[in-house]
C-alpha cells in the first residue's frame, strides 16, 4: 500500500532588515470576465524580472481559452533603461502558435533629455526578417522645462511625413493653460486648427484644475466654436471628486449636461471608487463603476468594473494583483533555525500546522511553478494552520512564505489533489 509520508523539515528563515528604499512590486495580475454567477480567466501577466530600483525588465502576459480550458502565451515584453531609470527600449513578442516560439512584433525607442522627458519616440513593427519604421513622436521643451510641441509622424514610402501636432501653452506652474491640436495638410503641406482645449485653475489654489473648455475650429467661418466643456471639484484634500461634461447646444445656446464622474477615496488618499454617469434628458443614470482594493500597505490588490443594469450593478470584469517587497531577500542581518512539519507531498485541502511560525512575523505564502510563475498568494498573518489556496495541477512547486520585515524560507514540494 502507498504510504503518504510527512518530512520533518528543517526549514532555515532568514530575518531581513528592510532597507528605507524597499518598496512593493507587482509579480503577476489576473484578470477575469463575470457574467452572472460565472466567472472566467480572461488575461494573465507575469512581471518575470525587475532592476534593484524596481522597473519591470521583463513580462509575460497569457490569454485564457476557454473553449480548451488553458492558457495560450499572448505577449513577451522585455524593458531597457538607462542609469537614470528612463524607459529607453520596450520590444514585444508575440506567440507564433504553429511555430510554438516568440516571434518580434513591435518595439519602441525612447530618447530622454536631461530631465528624463521624452524629446523622441520612435515605434517599429517587425515585418518577420527586419524592423521597420511606423511612426515617431517629437517634443520639444521650453527653457523652464515645461513642454511646447508634439508632433506626430508616420512613417510613408521611405520617408516621414507629419501626421498631427500639439502646441502647449503653460504657466509658471507647468499647468496647462492652453493646448492646441493640429492636422496636416498634404495639399498645402501646412498644420492646420482643429481643436483646443483651454484650462482654468482655483484661484486659491493654481494647482487645481477647476475647468476645461473644448472649442473646434470652423474652416469655413475661420471662428472657434464652443464643443464641450469639464467642470472639476475637489475634497478638502485636494482630491477629484466630481467631474461633469457638457456639450454646447448650438440650436439653444446653452451647455447640455452629458456625463458625470464621482470619485471616493480612502483616508489614505487612493481612490476606492469611480462612478461614471450619464444624463438621459432629466436626470443622471448610472452607467460604469470602478472599484479598487487595497491591502494594508495600500497596495492596489484588484478592481472590479461593473454596469448598471436596470436596477443593480452587475459585475464585468476584474483583475487580481500579486504585489510583494522588491527587496525581501536582500540585505541578511540574522539566521536562526525553526522546525516545521510540511507534508511532503502536500495535498490540496490539507491543513498544515504552523504555530511554530507565528514569532517570525510571517505573512504571506506564495506558491510558484518552477518556470517562476506566481500560481496563488495568500495571508497567513497570525494563523496556527496554513491550507494552500486553489485547485492546482498535481506537480512539484516552490512555497515561500515572506512577512513585512522581508523573512522568508522557500521549500520545493510536491503537491497532489484531494484531501
Amino acid at each position: 500500500m502507498k504510504k503518504v509520508l510527512l518530512f520533518l523539515c528543517l526549514i532555515t528563515v532568514v530575518f531581513t532588515m528592510r532597507a528605507q528604499q524597499d518598496f512593493y512590486v507587482v509579480d503577476s495580475l489576473y484578470c477575469y470576465s463575470h457574467n452572472g454567477a460565472t466567472t472566467t480567466p480572461t488575461e494573465r501577466q507575469y512581471n518575470l524580472s525587475f532592476s534593484p530600483t524596481g522597473e519591470v525588465l521583463e513580462s509575460r502576459r497569457e490569454k485564457y481559452l476557454p473553449w480548451l480550458g488553458q492558457w495560450r502565451n499572448l505577449a513577451h515584453i522585455t524593458y531597457v533603461y538607462d542609469n537614470q531609470g528612463n524607459l529607453v527600449q520596450q520590444v514585444e513578442q508575440s506567440w507564433d502558435t504553429l511555430a510554438l516560439t516568440w516571434v518580434n512584433a513591435t518595439a519602441t525607442e525612447n530618447t530622454p533629455n536631461q530631465n528624463g522627458d521624452f524629446t523622441q519616440t520612435v515605434n517599429k513593427v517587425w515585418d518577420g526578417q527586419n524592423w521597420q519604421f511606423s511612426d515617431r513622436v517629437s517634443s520639444t521643451f521650453g527653457a523652464n522645462g515645461f513642454i511646447e510641441t508634439l508632433t506626430q509622424q508616420l512613417w510613408e514610402n521611405g520617408n516621414w511625413r507629419n501626421n498631427l501636432r500639439i502646441l502647449y501653452a503653460t504657466n509658471v506652474l507647468g499647468k496647462f493653460v492652453q493646448t492646441k491640436f493640429q492636422l496636416w495638410n498634404t495639399t498645402s503641406n501646412s498644420f492646420y486648427d482643429v481643436n483646443r482645449q483651454t484650462y482654468s485653475y482655483d484661484p486659491q489654489n493654481q494647482a487645481l484644475e477647476m475647468g476645461q473648455l473644448t472649442e473646434v475650429y470652423d474652416q469655413a467661418l475661420m471662428q472657434w466654436d464652443s464643443s464641450s466643456q469639464l467642470l472639476k471639484m475637489y475634497d478638502s484634500q485636494g482630491n477629484m471628486t466630481e467631474q461633469t461634461t457638457q456639450i454646447w447646444n448650438n440650436i439653444d445656446s446653452n451647455w447640455v449636461n452629458a456625463g458625470r464622474i464621482l470619485q471616493n477615496y480612502n483616508v489614505e488618499n487612493n481612490l476606492t471608487l469611480r462612478t461614471e454617469l450619464v444624463w438621459n434628458g432629466n436626470q443622471w443614470v448610472n452607467y460604469f463603476q470602478v472599484n479598487n482594493v487595497y491591502d494594508t500597505a495600500q497596495n492596489l490588490i484588484r478592481f472590479e468594473v461593473s454596469y448598471w443594469d436596470v436596477t443593480f450593478w452587475n459585475l464585468l470584469s476584474s483583475c487580481d494583483f500579486y504585489p510583494r517587497f522588491h527587496h525581501e531577500v536582500l540585505a541578511v542581518v540574522a539566521m536562526e533555525q525553526v522546525i516545521w512539519r510540511l507534508p511532503n507531498p502536500y495535498r490540496i485541502g490539507q491543513s498544515v500546522d504552523c504555530a511554530e511560525m507565528l514569532s517570525t512575523g510571517a505573512k504571506r505564502l506564495a506558491i510558484f511553478d518552477f518556470s517562476g510563475k506566481l500560481i496563488s498568494s495568500q495571508n497567513i498573518e497570525n494563523q496556527l494552520v496554513i491550507e494552500v489556496n486553489g485547485d492546482l495541477p498535481m506537480g512539484i512547486y516552490v512555497a515561500k512564505i515572506s512577512g513585512e520585515r522581508g523573512n522568508f524560507f522557500t521549500q520545493k514540494i510536491l503537491i497532489v489533489s484531494g484531501k
